[in-house]
């Protein structure tokens, strides 16, 4: 087994009234053959080794009231080969098909800000620059830089935020079927999120603290195979608590961005 938390799996369809909420609980629930093949709660100071980083140096382990976590601290040096998030984080070794992916995330500010820091420069926030697309992003399917899906959960969404985007030899274009307006991340406050791909559908649906209603999902999702990871378009943010349900998870030692 991978390095390895708990999430149940639910049972997907592109169209949101099909969820099934017998799929919905403990891991006892999750398909046959589905199985825990990742964790990481970050409690090793070598666990940020799991990772491989567009910039090494915007990443760092902190400890948060005796808690470890992974945190995007600063903007990465990176230029994508097409128009894409810069800070991301691979998860080394293997990649995956259909998954169940819960982690928990808190979004801790704009751009390099710290949110608190930002809403008492900003009485207004959603004046501030930034703050309407403040977001954090889940890679999944990752083949190669040019070749990868993503999920940007955003405060207001539009055509480039709060979106599930494809980036296929081109700058990433939004391939959403049903979106929230947008979600609250609140300030300093964790957010439990849970990602549900399903290969043989090709679809994927994404849940923000309600684990019973998802807020994002795309159908005719491509890349079949590939790494998953986290990290942002602009902003930075906080990792926590990985587990990734599967029936398998394929050895792939290729690395990128180093």
């Amino acid at each position: 087994m991978l390095p390895i938390r708990y999430s149940p799996f639910i049972a997907l369809s592109w169209l949101i009234s099909l969820v099934s909420p017998a799929l919905i609980g403990a891991p006892d629930d999750l398909p046959d053959g589905y199985k825990l093949q990742y964790k990481q709660s970050f409690s090793s100071q070598k666990s940020i080794q799991d990772f491989m980083m567009t910039d090494a140096s915007a990443w760092n382990l902190r400890s948060e009231d005796g808690n470890r976590l992974l945190a995007l601290e600063g903007a990465s040096d990176y230029e994508p080969p097409h128009r894409s998030p810069l800070n991301i984080a691979l998860i080394r070794g293997y990649t995956f098909g259909s998954f169940v992916l819960e982690v928990d995330i808190l979004q801790s500010g704009v751009k390099g800000t710290p949110i608190a820091q930002f809403m008492e420069e900003n009485p207004d926030p959603t004046q501030g620059r930034g703050y309407a697309h403040r977001d954090h992003c889940f890679f999944f399917g990752f083949e190669d830089p040019a070749h990868y899906m993503y999920i940007h959960i955003a405060k207001t969404g539009d055509n480039n935020a709060h979106n599930v985007f494809v980036v296929n030899e081109a700058d990433r274009t939004p391939i959403t079927d049903f979106r929230t307006v947008g979600v609250d991340w609140g300030v300093s406050e964790w957010r439990k999120i849970r990602i549900v791909r399903d290969v043989a559908k090709s679809t994927v649906a994404l849940y923000f603290d309600d684990m019973l209603t998802p807020i994002m999902i795309a159908d005719d999702v491509p890349f079949d195979q590939g790494f998953i990871g986290f990290g942002s378009f602009d902003d930075i943010g906080w990792v926590d608590n990985i587990k990734i349900w599967a029936p398998d998870a394929k050895p792939d030692n290729r690395a990128f961005f180093e």
